[in-house]
Parts: structure tokens; sequence; C-alpha cells
């Protein structure tokens, strides 16, 4: 096998690294690193292919090793940026992007699962098989090797919620607030040119902006709202405005015109080569076009605060529902157990009729946003591609969570999907086509390491969302924002079912038409016609 001689062959497939140095017959190219190629290479030399878990921070990378004959690519810890392979008949290629590898497949074959379930969830779950059958993801902290053997996948680092740490509260927040600075300055200090920071009203943004100003004394925010604030009932731009002005940071305040969101949208495909589907897209691009015009060159972004300090309601509404239901199960046969099961009922009703408990019931993942759009879609909806029809009524779209799923498991899930192959993806898409690059300070690896290891009791509390968080941050963001409950950005939806009505299929055939489906007709019209 030649693996290694085709990745280096294709050049195209490392487009999207950003450097590649070489040095003793070993070359190194480096999409995204927190280390330079001289330090990856010193511990390669040290530790072999176990290198990646000695390095700390974000590295992703691909190393060939001349005397040896071998491959090394690695895909960093937590899985910020994506890498893809592929094993054609000459050999295989690595690359840092689906669309790379794709114009080398002669014959693309489409996934219908993984092209299905996104356009019903919003976000691929698969996380090692991608929507073109002949292309496959290295997962979060996996590596692959390549030499005379083939192709063989490690993984190096995944998470451990093992309560390891033994010290007191106080010290707890103390560390986690050492991490979080540290993350912030090393962030800043490594950008390629001057920065700016999302601001909402919330509590991750505002965190990490006040740090910023720990650590420079001009630190620049956008913020975003709508013209006229016609499509929102939330605008956060004067909370954000006033935290700005009493931390003395530069604020810059953006209002969109959702007039030039079908212009943003034709812009921004040829961009995605995923099926990750977010109806705030459009905003982020006007955000990362207007601070490149600028002169920005990084941004930084509060990405990471729900999923890991425990921010989404739902998430606990699901968690009580499969807690529900596995106590519902353990009741049989009911013969016996008649009188338990009236008692459990009376006692859990109001959990029986939430509508997550009936998504658990059903089989159904609770993204319920999206249910009914999808099955008016899927009802008729058919792709014809290369001699085939997929039809998306026969597809399974549902998403299990096994009876034994605990909270650190669902939040592992928000994490690994929704966070990352939806957020972490269109972010990283967008902003590297404004010429833009997009830091995340709270995904940091030791950071996460660290919250991981700290009691549940400890950084959890079902009533009171992000309370862990809340305690960190007492004494340095005022209470206006510690105690104001967060709402998020409102998308333009009338806008948005506006361009639905208008759009038509140029791949798809069906009688319905929502964001999901519409982009992802424009996604595969721009990849594979």
């Amino acid at each position: 096998m030649e693996a290694y001689f085709d990745f280096l062959t294709y050049k195209c497939s490392l487009s999207g690294f950003a450097a590649i140095s070489e040095e003793n017959k070993v070359t190194i190219a480096i999409d995204r690193a927190n280390c330079s190629a001289e330090e990856i290479l010193t511990c390669y030399r040290h530790y072999g292919l176990d290198c990646a878990s000695h390095l700390s921070g974000t590295n992703a990378f691909a190393l060939y090793d001349d005397i040896s004959k071998r491959l090394l690519v690695v895909r960093d810890k937590l899985g910020e940026r994506p890498m893809y392979f592929s094993q054609l008949p000459t050999g295989i290629i690595f690359a840092s992007k689906l669309s790379i590898i794709l114009p080398k497949i002669s014959h693309p074959v489409i996934r219908p699962h993984e092209l299905a379930q996104p356009i019903r969830h919003n976000y691929p779950i698969e996380l090692q098989r991608t929507w073109i059958e002949q292309i496959m993801r290295l997962r979060a902290g996996e590596y692959a090797v390549v030499d005379k053997d083939g192709l063989r996948l490690h993984t190096y680092f995944r998470r451990d919620h093992t309560p390891s740490f033994s010290g007191t509260k106080q010290e707890a927040v103390r560390e986690c607030l050492r991490l979080l600075r540290q993350s912030v300055r090393h962030c800043i200090e490594t950008s390629p040119g001057p920065i700016a920071l999302m601001l909402s009203g919330g509590i991750d943004s505002t965190s990490l902006s006040a740090f910023a100003k720990e650590i420079q004394q001009e630190v620049h925010v956008f913020s975003a709202g709508y013209k006229g604030n016609k499509y929102t009932v939330c605008d956060e731009r004067p909370l954000a405005r006033r935290f700005a002005e009493e931390n003395g940071l530069v604020f810059h305040e953006l209002e969109l015109d959702v007039n030039d969101f079908q212009n943003y949208l034709t812009e921004l495909i040829p961009f995605l080569d995923e099926p990750a589907f977010d109806v705030n897209c459009m905003v982020q691009y006007a955000v990362y076009k207007k601070a490149a015009s600028m002169g920005f060159k990084t941004i930084l972004s509060g990405l990471g605060g729900d999923e890991l300090f425990y921010s989404y309601q739902d998430m606990h509404k699901l968690l009580k529902a499969i807690q529900s239901n596995r106590a519902f199960v353990e009741l049989y046969p009911t013969s016996r157990n008649r009188k338990k099961i009236l008692n459990y009922i009376i006692h859990n009703l109001k959990s029986l009729l939430l509508p997550t408990q009936a998504a658990i019931l059903s089989g159904r993942n609770p993204v319920m946003w999206t249910y009914d759009d999808y099955r008016r879609f899927a009802v008729n909806g058919v792709l014809p591609f290369n001699g085939e029809t997929i039809k998306f009524a026969d597809i399974d779209v549902t998403q299990h969570f096994s009876d034994d799923s605990d909270l650190n498991s669902i939040y592992d899930y928000m994490f690994s999907t929704f966070a990352s192959t939806l957020c972490v993806y269109i972010g990283n898409k967008l902003s590297a086509a404004c010429g833009i690059e997009i830091r995340y300070p709270l995904l940091d690896v030791d950071l996460v390491t660290f919250l991981d290891a700290l009691p549940l009791e400890m950084k959890f509390d079902p009533e009171k969302p992000k309370m862990f968080q809340r305690e960190i941050m007492a004494g340095i963001l005022p209470a206006y924002i510690l105690d104001t409950k967060k709402h998020g950005f409102e998308p333009p939806f009338e806008f948005i079912r506006a361009m639905c009505r208008k759009y038509e299929y140029k791949h798809f055939k069906s009688g319905h038409v929502f964001f999901n489906s519409m982009v992802a007709d424009m996604m595969i019209d721009n990849l594979l016609k």
C-alpha cells in the first residue's frame, strides 16, 4: 500500500493546512496547533505515535516519517477541527475539508441516513461516517496511522467524568479562574492580528470580555440586533452596551437588515460541505464580514459554556424522562405491581405529560422544533441521485438515548454533536470564508478536563442552570449579568419562512420546503452538480 505517498502526491489534500515544515526527513502539515512544528517534531521523537497525548492545547496535524515510511494524522482532543479521509484505489487521502476529497472520488455515493438525520436534527449525529459513503471522519481524540500494514485508527483521548478532584469548592473556583484566564491569554497572545469578541448579555461572552480586558488595554466587542428590532422579542444590545461602557470596552453595534440574508446565504453555501444547519448562520456571517472589513483577524467566542456548565433545561427534562421511563419499565410485570404502577403514575403525572417524555417513549430525540417540518418534508420527499432514489420516508431518523444514560452522557452527546458538529463547524467555516479565525477559549482541553474531574454535586444544580459558572464569576461580573435569564439570539423566522416559500428545489422533490431542506439542497447542488 502506498497511502503515505499518495497523501504527499495529492497536494490539494494539504490545502486548509496553515504551514508545512521539514526536518530530518519528517514532514509536518499543520491545520491548527497550539504548538509549533518544531515542538510537535520534538514530541514525536520522544513519544512516537503517542505524541498527541503529550501535546497541550488544540493540535490537528499530519506527520510523515520518511525513515519508517509511516504517516501519522491527528485530530485534536475535543474535535475543534475536522479531519477526513478516504481509501481510494490509488491510496489514502486525508484532508481538513470534505470538499477537498470529494473531487477525487469518481462515483460518490450518498449515505441516506447520514444525510437525513442532520436535516431532521440540525447536525450530524454519526461521528465517524459522513454523508458521502467513501469519506470518513477521524473522531475527536483519534489518530490514524498509515504504513505498509495499511490504515489503523487509535483513540488517544476521551473525556473522563470520574470525580477525582478532592479539594474544596473554593479551590475548584480558583483553579477554574486560573484556567479560564490562561486560555483567554493564550488565544490573544497567539492571534495573527487584531482580535475582537462576540458580546451578548450572557455569562460566557461577558466573562471572556472581562478576562480580555485584564490582558490588554483596548478590547473590541461586537453585538448584533435586527434593524428596527422587528424580528425578535429579546434584544440584548442594551445589556451588552451597558457592560461594555462600564468596563471600558470598545463597543461595535451591528444592525442587521434581513433583506441582505438571501445574498448572505448564497455567498456562504460554497463553504459548507457537511449537512449542518443553523438558522442564525446568516447572522454569524454578517458579523464576521463586518469584523473582517474593520481589520480584525481573530474573533473570540463563548461557545461551550452551555455544555460545560449544564445550561440546558431541556436536557434536564430529558434526563428526568429517561429516569421516569426506566422506573416505569422496572415495575413490570404489571400483574405483580399494579399498586406500585398506580402510585408511580400519581406521583409522576407531570413528568409523564412532558413533551420530552413523549419523545423518549416514541424513540425520538427531543429536537422538537424541526419535527413537524421534517415530517412534512419526508412524507413524499425523495432525492434522485446516480440512478437511485432516496426516499426519506423510509429512513429512520430517530436518535435513541439508552435507559442507563446519565447527566454527563447526555451533555457529552450535546458537546460532541450540537456544539462540535454544528456550532464549531459553522463558526469555523463562516469565519474562514471572511478571512478570520474564530477561537473558543472555553473549549480549552485543560479546562474541560478539570471540570470533568469535579464531583457532580459541586458543579450542578438542577434548579439553577450554570450554577457553578455563576459562582466562579461572582465578584467579577455584575449582578445584572449573573442574575439575568439568558434568552439567546432569536432567528428571523418570519423572513426565513418567506425565503423557503420562494425556494424551488434543484435536487430534492418534496411538497414542503423548510430551512434545513433548502440549505441541504443548495449544498448538494454546489458539491455534486
